[in-house]
């Protein structure tokens, strides 16, 4: 039962050091500075600022999954907004990822 104890804490200590708590405020600041840089605001509401014309990033996360938002990023022409929304795969995924996680957090 000990080395249960020690192995679990021993796989916690591993895991608390590892991981990059830094790493999601890095993202957030991120996407935020890529929602302006983009133009996203002029279209879509984020936290009651922006623009009407596509709706707010907060209804989104309601209707959309990952896997949509990305495809919304980074469509294939025409594929959603009548082809009106432009297309984002110029971005890196590391960019796409902070997007999507600041549009609909897991």
């Amino acid at each position: 039962m000990l080395r249960i104890l020690f192995m679990i804490g021993g796989l916690a200590l591993i895991i608390v050091t590892y991981l990059p708590f830094d790493s999601l405020a890095k993202d957030t600041a991120l996407a935020r500075r890529l929602l302006n840089s983009q133009g996203c605001k002029a279209c879509h509401t984020f936290e009651g600022d922006g623009g009407k014309d596509a709706g707010s990033f907060e209804k989104m996360r309601e209707r959309l999954s990952w896997a949509e938002i990305r495809m919304r990023l980074v469509n294939q022409p025409g594929t959603h907004a009548d082809g009106s929304m432009p297309d984002f795969s110029h971005l890196s995924d590391e960019e796409i990822d902070a997007l999507i996680y600041l549009i609909k957090p897991r």
